[in-house]
């Protein structure tokens, strides 16, 4: 069964208006900001939304001039330099003097990725401070934590950081996946601390994710969406839970990609039909992207906290036993001549075959057209649950983080939105085809009444 085509005229309209609705939410949350700053027109584009971001950023101040950043990896060097473009004084600590002295040539690198005049770049480098003792941190107005996703490590760095800067300087995590609560526990003054989570490539990527967890003071919690906005990002409000949405949605499409390897699917060919699907990359050219030992300790998260959808692949573990991390290290599920990311194309690489084979349970290789529509399965079956454990105040903020956050095809207008469209049978039938794990709700009468829900919250005409 195929999966039903989708009016691509509605389809972006659809997008176009969850876009102005998460412009309008994110501005009411931090006041101020005028409507006329974010006048989308009535059909969704990249450049028209690049056109409004930067808009909106021109006229909306900074609210944290003074910037630490703990961290000087692939998410705290980016994250920098997103800064440093807005004006911000960056001061950029790592205990690992060898990441630390490389940082100043990584910042450059990622500048000259999005400005042509050098001697811009070299204005904006001149704010950027490389520090290697964390008193140096003392004179931030905020300071966000880019280390690797470990519970403890990150309780200890707010630990330590907040017997080094005053009560009124900000914390900002950046974590993917781990509840912002969880991080607060130990805190004198958990009220100071909230998510901020950029997403991989940062400078590609138009959306940020804003997580408070209940002790968040509220001022603090429109300082980070105004930083946000003046970042030349658009914020979308999520509740503090695992994997928040980005994650939550991030993680079915790999896992269900892990799935169709252990069924034989090969490495080219897999990454080969989630773009020929729609996606803007294949799920193992992303694991390789992010590093798989992030992958790893991001999804332990999500595997503790959704076991029956989500669970650790022995493919994952052979590759980390074998120190192929990806792009970092230069071999993964590909081979790489390049190690400066997202800026050159992966090899084909025999060896992989070779360690993956253990785990092929099934001789059968699936077309690429089941490969594609799995992965959007995959990923619509995690939006559905998103959606109905309510971690977003409006549905199809879903739909735009899946789209501008992930990649996931424009022309079905989000996941919900694809979903919403289809006839109740039809669709379930699809999606059980499809999905290597029986959907939630899949007796025929509740799954009828998830979608009529659905529909109602997304402003979509019955069928």
């Amino acid at each position: 069964m195929t999966l039903p085509a989708i009016d691509p005229e509605v389809a972006t309209k659809y997008l176009a208006s969850s876009v102005r609705l998460c412009f309008q939410r994110a501005t009411s949350d931090e006041g101020g900001i005028s409507d006329s700053t974010f006048q989308l027109p009535d059909r969704f584009t990249s450049q028209s939304l690049t056109a409004v971001l930067e808009g909106v950023a021109q006229n909306t101040p900074t609210s944290f001039s003074r910037i630490g950043i703990v961290g000087a990896g692939l998410m705290g060097i980016s994250i920098a330099a997103c800064h440093l473009r807005r004006g911000c004084e960056v001061s950029l600590y790592d205990n690992a003097q060898q990441a630390l002295e490389a940082s100043p040539q990584r910042v450059r690198n990622e500048l000259e990725l999005q400005i042509d005049d050098p001697a811009l770049v070299s204005s904006f480098l001149s704010h950027l401070h490389c520090v290697s003792d964390p008193h140096h941190l003392a004179d931030c107005t905020c300071v966000i934590e880019a280390v690797p996703e470990n519970l403890s490590l990150k309780r200890g760095l707010f630990k330590q950081l907040e017997e080094l800067v005053p009560p009124d300087c900000v914390f900002l995590t950046n974590t993917s996946t781990i509840p912002v609560s969880r991080l607060a526990e130990d805190l004198r003054r958990p009220q100071r601390l909230a998510g901020l989570h950029f997403l991989h490539p940062v400078r590609e990527r138009p959306v940020v994710e804003v997580i408070c967890h209940s002790e968040t003071a509220r001022s603090i919690a429109a300082s980070v969406m105004r930083q946000a906005l003046a970042l030349g990002k658009l914020p979308l409000a999520v509740s503090d839970s695992p994997g928040f949405v980005v994650n939550r949605l991030l993680f079915a499409y790999l896992n269900e990609a892990l799935e169709l390897l252990a069924s034989g699917a090969g490495v080219a060919t897999l990454d080969e039909s989630a773009v020929r699907v729609g996606f803007a990359m294949g799920p193992l050219r992303i694991m390789d992207e992010i590093g798989l030992d992030t992958i790893w300790g991001a999804g332990r998260i999500l595997w503790e906290a959704f076991p029956d959808r989500i669970e650790a692949s022995p493919i994952l573990v052979t590759l980390l036993k074998h120190k192929r991390l990806g792009r970092k290290t230069g071999q993964g599920f590909y081979r790489y001549g390049d190690l400066a990311p997202w800026t050159a194309s992966p090899e084909s690489d025999p060896e992989i075959e070779k360690l993956l084979a253990p785990w092929v349970t099934l001789s059968s290789t699936p077309s690429s057209e089941h490969i594609g529509e799995r992965l959007l399965a995959a990923m619509t079956a995690e939006a559905l649950s998103v959606a109905q454990e309510n971690v977003v105040s409006d549905w199809r903020m879903i739909d735009v983080a899946a789209v501008l956050g992930l990649g996931f095809p424009a022309r079905y207008g989000g996941p919900l939105h694809l979903a919403a469209s289809q006839h109740p049978a039809a669709f379930l039938e699809w999606m059980t085809q499809h999905l290597s794990k029986k959907p939630a709700d899949s007796e025929p009468g509740k799954f009828a009444g998830v979608l009529a829900s659905l529909r109602e919250h997304v402003s979509i005409a019955p069928i």
